[in-house]
């Protein structure tokens, strides 16, 4: 496991506070209670689940925290702890956890059931359990011309699975285009827009453009609602704020700092 300055800090902290407690190993003049070999896993953050579930996770951290205890306390008689590389890892270190701790923060206050709330109720959508069947057909981007004829002849009733076997170019034109059911967050966002917001049994009246080209697409079925409540959903919703939640404070910040990266410097640094 890496984090190798900040686990044996953890670990170091918490000797000399457990004078009766369960030994969970020795070395020299060290002992590692249970207590303090706990505290070390609460202290990985979100790895720490992993290792508490995981038998032989919890034998490799152990052995790990032992190991480099020992190697960090050679690396002190050795007088490396005086060294400016020490200095530099220290502040690299100091960094790194600083700015965990702040997303650890940020997280907090974002996962207040008010803000949960609030983040459901402008985002009720991704939440449902709501599913479409659609059917599409795809024609490439230089063939807008023969697109817009096939949606007419659609939109006219004629045979779409026909329509797609003759003249769609992805690989569900065999089986007449038929996309079987997907829930939102499964399509290009403009594909998927389309497809939601197109009545079952009904032809999407526009041609979609994707990356990869026309979209002709019809609704064939579909199944559950976009009714959903807060009350059923909110630990998604909690697991979906906390992973916006570094991104989004981060873009926040670069914003209001108005980042700029020299790409042509940065392209052409020589190592």
């Amino acid at each position: 496991m890496k984090k190798t300055i900040a686990l044996t800090t953890i670990l170091m902290a918490g000797f000399s506070g457990f004078a009766q407690a369960k030994e969970v190993a020795s070395f020299g003049k060290v002992k590692i209670t249970e207590a303090e070999f706990k505290k070390a896993i609460e202290g990985l953050g979100p790895q720490a689940e992993m290792v508490k579930t995981n038998p032989r996770i919890q034998t490799q951290f152990l052995n790990h925290l032992i190991d480099n205890t020992l190697l960090s306390d050679e690396a002190k008689k050795a007088k490396l702890d005086k060294s400016a590389q020490y200095e530099k890892m220290v502040q690299d270190a100091r960094r790194d956890i600083l700015a965990r701790l702040y997303v650890e923060k940020y997280k907090s206050e974002q996962t207040s059931d008010s803000k949960l709330k609030a983040y459901f109720d402008a985002n009720k959508k991704k939440f449902s359990n709501k599913e479409i069947r659609a059917s599409h057909i795809l024609l490439k981007e230089d063939n807008k011309a023969e697109a817009e004829k096939v949606l007419k002849d659609a939109l006219a009733g004629k045979d779409f699975a026909e329509l797609a076997k003759k003249h769609s170019t992805g690989p569900s034109k065999d089986r007449g285009g038929d996309l079987n059911f997907f829930g939102r967050g499964r399509m290009v966002p403009a594909f998927e827009a389309a497809a939601f917001d197109t009545p079952k049994g009904k032809v999407h009246p526009k041609l979609v453009k994707t990356q990869f080209g026309w979209h002709i697409i019809k609704v064939v079925d579909m199944k559950g609602s976009d009714n959903a409540k807060f009350a059923d959903v909110k630990s998604e919703v909690k697991k979906a704020v906390e992973g916006n939640a570094r991104a989004d404070v981060v873009k926040s910040l670069r914003d209001k700092a108005k980042v700029k990266v020299n790409e042509d410097v940065l392209k052409n640094i020589k190592f």
